[in-house]
């Protein structure tokens, strides 16, 4: 949060928050915000459900402090893959995430790398969805894996890695993992684990996923692309969830170095999985919150 309101000049607002006896969340905001335009940087952590009830009090302590309008930083947006009715008895918890956030009648919300768009059309308020992809641009260069090709570890990110190679001029492949692990189903041996589509041989890979949670499918993929031939296998993902027993699987796995940013804090995550980087995304961030402030269009910021 320094680092972000640092670019732009602003000092971080006085707040505090604290857990009393009894578990319960108590908020104060301790300056004046009458009038003001407030950006609440809020990252949620692994505990999703208390950070949302937490950020609801939050919003509604700065109403009641006759606040002039209220902007949502979430750099990585909880529920965000339960977007639909994938069965009749789960509820789309991303659209109930959207009713709550505007219930307490905030005015705008600004994330990065939604895992599905669409999550934008459940709110009547505007939702900047911007990209961690200029940061990772960075990386690759500084590393110097402009001949690298990119993978998607599931068809359904095709579209993203396909749009992000062509902007740098890098190939891409395609890689479809078996789920049936993953899900709990049994593989009955009549379909490959997995298939590719490109080549990878003798070629440096990166895996460009948006979240890395229970890594299955991105483990598998590296362990796959090695198979094939790959040389070094890099792998980047905005969103470093990493829950269960992910960072134990990544770290038996081929991939020489994985990359996340700071949408959630990867400290400790760091200190267990030794090749575990992140690239800091504060800046796109800070000039986000200039560019809405001023009534700028955020597009020009992403053109890579």
């Amino acid at each position: 949060i320094n680092a972000e309101y640092g670019n732009l000049n602003v000092p971080v607002g006085a707040m505090t928050r604290r857990k009393l006896a009894n578990t319960e969340t108590l908020v104060e905001i301790r300056q004046s915000v009458r009038g003001k335009d407030v950006y609440l940087v809020f990252s949620c952590t692994k505990d999703f459900n208390n950070s949302i009830l937490d950020l609801l009090m939050v919003v509604e302590a700065m109403k009641n402090a006759s606040v002039g309008t209220v902007t949502i930083v979430l750099p990585s947006f909880p529920y965000a893959r339960y977007d639909c009715v994938s069965r009749v008895d789960r509820c789309p918890i991303a659209r109930l995430v959207a009713d709550m956030l505007q219930s307490v009648d905030c005015d705008r919300v600004l994330t990065m790398d939604l895992h599905t768009p669409q999550v934008q059309g459940y709110f009547d308020l505007p939702v900047d969805n911007i990209t961690a992809e200029p940061a990772f641009r960075d990386w690759i260069k500084e590393l110097h894996l402009q001949e690298a090709v990119l993978v998607t570890p599931n068809p359904e990110g095709t579209k993203r890695v396909a749009n992000f190679s062509e902007s740098l001029g890098m190939q891409f492949a395609i890689v479809h993992v078996a789920e049936d692990e993953e899900t709990g189903g049994s593989n009955d041996g009549r379909h490959p684990a997995a298939s590719l589509v490109g080549n990878v041989k003798e070629r440096d890979c990166i895996i460009y996923d948006d979240i890395a949670d229970r890594c299955y499918t991105i483990v598998k993929t590296a362990e796959y692309l090695k198979q094939q031939g790959a040389k070094r296998i890099f792998c980047m993902a905005t969103h470093g969830l990493f829950s269960t027993e992910s960072l134990q699987m990544c770290e038996a796995s081929p991939i020489d170095q994985f990359v996340v940013t700071e949408t959630i804090d990867q400290h400790e995550n760091m200190e267990l999985y030794p090749k575990l980087q992140t690239v800091d995304v504060s800046h796109l961030f800070a000039e986000a919150i200039r560019r809405v402030h001023n009534n700028e269009p955020l597009l020009t910021l992403f053109k890579l």
